[in-house]
C-alpha cells in the first residue's frame, strides 16, 4: 500500500471531523473506480458516541476526502492492487493510527460520487 501523503491526508481529515470528545474514530471506506462509500463511528471515554451526524461535520471535507481516496486507489492499482477494495482507518486521538485493507467490502456504506 502506498505511504504518505494519502494516508496522512485521510487521517488528518478524520481528526478534523471527529468530535472533541472522541478518543477513537473508525473510518470505513469502500473505494471503486469512480465512487467511494464512507462511514465513520466515534468512541468516547465511556463507549460509543452518536455518529449519526458525522456526514454533516464532514461535508466541508467530503470532496477532498473522496478525491484522496480515489487517488489512493489509483496509486494502489498502479502497484498491482485489485481495483475495488475497502479500507478501515482506526485513528486514536492521542496516538497514531492503523489502516486495514480488505477485499471484502464493508456492508451498507453510503455512496458518494
Amino acid at each position: 500500500m502506498p505511504d504518505d501523503p494519502y494516508l496522512d491526508s485521510i487521517v488528518a481529515i478524520v481528526r478534523k471531523v471527529s468530535p472533541p470528545e472522541a478518543v477513537r474514530s473508525v473510518f470505513e471506506a469502500e473505494v471503486d473506480e469512480h465512487y467511494t462509500g464512507m462511514r465513520m463511528q466515534f468512541e468516547g471515554e465511556d463507549g460509543p458516541l452518536d455518529s449519526s451526524r458525522w456526514a454533516e461535520f464532514a461535508d466541508p471535507w467530503s470532496e477532498e476526502l473522496t478525491n484522496t481516496l480515489l487517488d489512493l486507489r489509483d496509486a494502489m492499482v498502479a502497484e498491482g492492487s485489485l481495483p475495488r477494495f475497502g479500507l478501515t482507518f482506526t485513528v486514536d486521538r492521542d496516538a497514531g493510527f492503523d489502516v486495514t485493507l480488505t477485499y471484502d467490502m464493508p456492508a451498507d456504506l453510503p455512496w458518494v460520487h
